[in-house]
């Protein structure tokens, strides 16, 4: 009984699945809008397209082959039950009568279970022997039993099917009867035209993954197409194209600014990034094997973007799943460097930095980061070029410590200008088997009065702020080394803060 329902129930998702998908030649994505072609032969010198309620009108054009000539064009509204919708309504009909039939099954089981315990009380007034007496108990209990079991799972059955029908019910009220467009085209004559659209349901953006090979000084980067359409019907297209125009999280390091002050009070701008929340991925499997194989699209370049092969042929559901296509990899020699910035944060964060050489630039999103075979977290990309430097950060290494202590001094001066003296120990430790050599910025303000004077007293290692107030110094650590960094500066003219 369960296989033959499951067999049905699958037929009807098949079904639903194949009369709901229509074909496309062509499916280009942009980030914000999607541009379908579609092949079609005039009949009676007219070819007639169901569009979608996203139809961009202004988009629509039809290109006869072998010359000929478009009469006219016209677009009109049309509301239409089709694609994803035309699948639900079988799918619900289906699950409707099933729910019916149980019910009435489970009718039947209650009835007999009365008439059961009316048959016994029928002759209350006879007499029975007590073995016969004995057999009645004993079939009533295991008929009614039997028939209590057999009632209570279709109850359970029951259930279940009104709640699929319910959540089937508010599906087909999101997508069924949508206000769409029926496109006219007449011609000259009976050939075959391209009909090209664009819809604002469909669209795309790039998530990448990194893998950091710490050992080969390695970093291989796949860039992924999350593509997706919301016309509720589904698009069954032979060619897929992504194309790079437009018709923060935890593991990322901190960066400083330039730290403005001046009378009568600080004042600070842009001093820290707000920091994400990390997103679990899965491990990768046979990272160091996958290295090694590079995928280079099909591209395209146009004066305004490019266009990337993503798939030969896709199919994608109409009623907004997401799916995800690898478009690129890419194995990059990179170089692994450590960056701390205590003052913002007290942890040491890996970083690779490399060229990026791909024949498609990298857009702003987001990537997932594994090093070394193991998931470090979520970051995040901005548009880099090809051939421009690309900077990934691959997370906190936990294997060196950073403690930042803080003494301020106030004083009184001659001039009567109050003086406060910062004062900083920065400790770090190394307590990993091997080398390391690790980037450690801090900052000192920077006045915009006259008034108001700063002044690096000392540093050490010695060092000077850049424009922006930043210090920076590079530092090699060997196995279990620990160092410290001091700097002091001076603020005079205000309170101290």
């Amino acid at each position: 009984m369960k296989r033959s329902a499951l067999l049905i129930l699958a037929a009807v998702l098949f079904t639903a699945g194949s009369v709901s998908a229509e074909g496309f030649k062509r499916v280009v994505l942009y980030q914000d809008m999607a541009y379908l072609t579609t092949e079609k032969t005039a009949k009676a010198g007219k070819v007639t397209i169901d569009a979608p309620a996203e139809l961009i009108r202004d988009s629509v054009s039809i290109v006869p082959s072998k010359g000929g000539t478009v009469k006219s064009l016209t677009i009109e509204p049309k509301r239409f039950t089709s694609g994803k919708a035309k699948g639900l309504i079988d799918l619900l009909a289906e699950k409707k009568a099933n729910l019916e039939a149980k019910k009435r099954l489970q009718k039947t089981f209650e009835r007999e279970i009365e008439l059961i315990f009316e048959a016994a009380a029928k002759d209350k007034e006879a007499t029975f022997s007590r073995t016969r007496v004995s057999d009645a108990l004993s079939f009533i209990d295991t008929r009614v039993n039997a028939l209590n079991a057999k009632s209570i799972a279709l109850g359970n059955e029951i259930e279940k099917l009104a709640v699929e029908v319910k959540d089937l019910e508010e599906q087909l009220g999101e997508i069924s009867k949508r206000q769409g467009y029926e496109i006219t085209g007449e011609l000259d004559s009976d050939r075959p035209v391209q009909v090209s659209y664009a819809v604002r349901g469909g669209s795309w953006k790039p998530e990448y993954t990194v893998y950091a090979n710490t050992a080969k000084g390695e970093m291989w980067i796949e860039t992924n197409a999350l593509i997706r359409q919301t016309t509720g019907t589904d698009w069954d297209a032979e060619e897929l194209s992504v194309a790079t125009g437009r018709p923060s999280f935890g593991i990322q390091a901190p960066e400083l600014y330039p730290w403005y002050i001046g009378a009568p009070r600080y004042k600070a701008r842009d001093m820290l990034k707000s920091k994400a929340m990390m997103e679990a991925a899965p491990a990768p499997a046979a990272m160091a094997e996958e290295m090694e194989r590079d995928y280079e699209p099909g591209v395209k370049a146009t004066a305004a973007s490019y266009i990337i092969g993503a798939a030969g042929s896709a199919k994608l559901p109409g009623d907004g799943t997401q799916k995800s296509v690898t478009i690129q990899k890419k194995t990059l020699q990179t170089k692994m460097d450590r960056l701390t910035a205590p003052r913002a944060d007290s942890a040491v964060f890996l970083r690779g930095e490399t060229t990026w050489n791909g024949n498609v630039p990298i857009l702003a999103g987001t990537y997932s980061a594994f090093l070394d075979g193991e998931f470090m977290g979520k970051g995040s990309f901005k548009n880099v070029q090809p051939g421009e430097k690309i900077t990934v950060d691959l997370g906190r290494d936990e294997g060196v410590k950073v403690e930042r202590k803080e003494k301020v001094f106030h004083e009184n001066t001659i001039t009567g200008k109050d003086r406060t003296t910062y004062s900083y120990a920065i400790s770090m430790k190394n307590t990993r088997t091997i080398p390391v050599r690790i980037t450690l910025k801090d900052q000192i303000p920077i006045s915009q009065d006259e008034s108001v004077t700063v002044n690096l007293i000392d540093a050490n290692p010695k060092v000077a702020p850049d424009e922006n107030g930043i210090l920076s110094w590079d530092l090699e650590f060997k196995p279990g080394e620990e160092k410290v960094v001091t700097f002091s500066y001076s603020i005079k003219g205000m309170p101290a803060f």
